[in-house]
């Protein structure tokens, strides 16, 4: 039965593997050893592994290193050894097992992973970047009720664009510490899809609001929206991430979403004071050219505004009673 030898990086991720057809091979650093160890804390013959025919272990034997061997962070001159077991040499970890170890079942290939290939391209990601940072600039500049110049576009603009780069470079750390493929361009396409798609909700948003008197209701329903597109992109993420089941990914899309919406709507439902001292408004004005409806007359204005002020008059009334 072959000795098969696994090289490993601290994350545990295999760097290389050599296989040998043989019942004794020596490790260590110099040249003549079956697996040599480029390393300064490894002996010129640190240790060697024998093979048992009885049994499937291997036999790990420390040949007088100076730095000795632990195994499973446990310092030890020999002991048995098999797949489960991380042996340790100067700053080196191998594994050693016999050839005849089970692999784990083969995962399905999702048809959704084979479509999603196109968000791996690194055009499109550079593609993406521009318009999402052509977006905030936009938004910035509407939004902005003193002169503007150009520098201060692109300051702002570029803050968000590097604040949002936090996001895929934490889940592609957390794909390596999971000993998965980082993704890293496909992580950064799903987050310009999603910031893009949220700054056009905004937009959508405006644009209704100037045209339709329902500000409330167009409020919620483009928060539902915005809702439902971080749900769909937090999915996307641990998808492309991680290999979890389908239930998990999906549960944790689920929280991740309520405790968002938890922090949104907190003060709507929780914020009892009715005078606020510095109010917040939107800025943003916008051209008769958005005007898709047909404008509200004087008349009917005035006459919206003196029932409104009648309302008002009303509630007062009834407070002092």
């Amino acid at each position: 039965m072959a000795i098969v030898v696994e090289v490993l990086s601290r994350s545990g991720k295999v760097l290389s593997y050599q296989v040998f057809e043989k019942q004794l091979i020596s490790v260590g650093r110099a040249y003549d050893n079956d697996v040599r160890i480029d390393d300064p804390y490894v002996g010129s013959e640190h240790l060697t592994i024998s093979s048992e025919e009885d049994n499937n272990a291997l036999v790990l034997t420390d040949v007088n290193s100076l730095n000795g061997v632990k195994i499973n962070g446990v310092q030890g001159s020999k002991a048995l050894v098999g797949f489960d077991d991380i042996i340790t040499i100067g700053r080196t970890r191998l594994r050693v097992f016999k050839s005849n170890q089970k692999v784990i079942p083969a995962v399905v290939l999702s048809k959704l992973e084979e479509k999603m290939e196109w968000l791996s391209m690194r055009r499109i990601c550079a593609l993406l970047a521009f318009v999402f940072i052509g977006l905030v600039s936009a938004n910035f500049y509407f939004n902005s009720i003193v002169e503007v110049n150009i520098s201060q576009v692109m300051k702002v603009s570029l803050s968000a664009t590097a604040a949002a780069c936090i996001w895929p470079l934490c889940f592609a750390l957390l794909s390596i510490l999971a000993k998965k493929e980082a993704h890293i361009v496909t992580q950064f396409n799903l987050l310009w899809l999603f910031l893009i798609s949220h700054e056009l909700l905004s937009y959508l948003q405006a644009l209704l609001q100037f045209n339709l008197s329902s500000v409330q209701f167009i409020y919620w329903f483009i928060l539902l929206l915005k809702g439902t597109l971080f749900f769909a992109f937090l999915w996307f993420t641990l998808f492309i991430a991680f290999h979890q089941s389908k239930a998990m990914r999906n549960g944790i899309s689920i929280a991740g979403t309520a405790l968002l919406a938890m922090y949104v709507l907190a003060p709507h439902f929780f914020n009892t004071q009715s005078f606020v001292a510095a109010p917040r408004y939107t800025s943003q004005v916008l051209s008769p050219i958005f005007r898709i409806t047909t404008p509200e007359s004087t008349e009917e204005f005035v006459e919206r505004s003196d029932n409104l002020i009648k309302g008002l008059k009303q509630e007062v009334e009834k407070d002092k009673k």
